[in-house]
């Protein structure tokens, strides 16, 4: 009877010793497992945001070039320090063409005033639309079209203005522009929002 029960204890202590390796055995698995899924989305993270980044670099190189050869006159480049020549960029489609246009900022001291900044916008093949003088960011892209082309809308000296695009071009200086009977429509689409939103290049 006593080596019945001490077989019994003997048994029971060996299924309990499995038991628990087997638990400690599973639980690495589940770990490793879980690992691996987060190792997986941080890689996609990773490349997606690469590739994000080498289209943006590309893209900015040729609004480098755009900048000196069609923009800035040779006298104006020798007049420019390291710490004028920054420019960031956003695109968006105005026109509803499938074909993104560009929007440059430029935001350094030589570029702006007391009423606002210099900026570009570009077709998709970056050529010149409109050369924006003394203008505050935001811009407002508007649902609202005019020529087929979404309204613009700024902040000019405390007014709201419209700017529509006519004869190929917006109007240059919101400054001049009609004041907006409104303010933006609340689905409007905002650009250069935040200066942090866009990264910063130079030409």
């Amino acid at each position: 009877m006593k080596n019945v029960v001490i077989i019994n204890v003997v048994f029971s202590f060996l299924v309990c010793s499995a038991n628990v390796s087997c638990s400690k055995n599973d639980k690495p698995e589940t770990s490793s497992n879980a690992d691996s899924g987060k190792d997986s989305l941080v890689e996609t993270k990773t490349i997606s945001n690469a590739t994000t980044t080498l289209e943006s670099d590309s893209l900015a190189d040729k609004l480098n070039e755009v900048i000196k050869s069609k923009y800035l006159k040779p006298e104006d480049l020798k007049l420019l320090d390291s710490n004028d020549r920054k420019f960031s960029f956003q695109e968006i489609d105005l026109n509803d063409d499938g074909k993104k246009e560009v929007f440059i900022n430029f935001f350094s001291p030589y570029f702006c005033g007391t009423g606002g900044c210099s900026l570009l916008l570009l077709d998709s093949d970056l050529n010149i639309i409109t050369r924006f003088t003394v203008t505050e960011t935001p811009i407002y892209i508007s649902p609202e079209t005019k020529n087929g082309w979404n309204v613009l809308m700024v902040k000019s000296r405390n007014a709201w203005k419209t700017l529509e695009f006519d004869n190929g071009k917006h109007p240059s200086n919101p400054s001049l522009a009609k004041d907006s009977s409104s303010e933006p429509d609340p689905k409007s689409i905002l650009v250069f929002k935040d200066p942090n939103d866009s990264k910063v290049y130079n030409f």
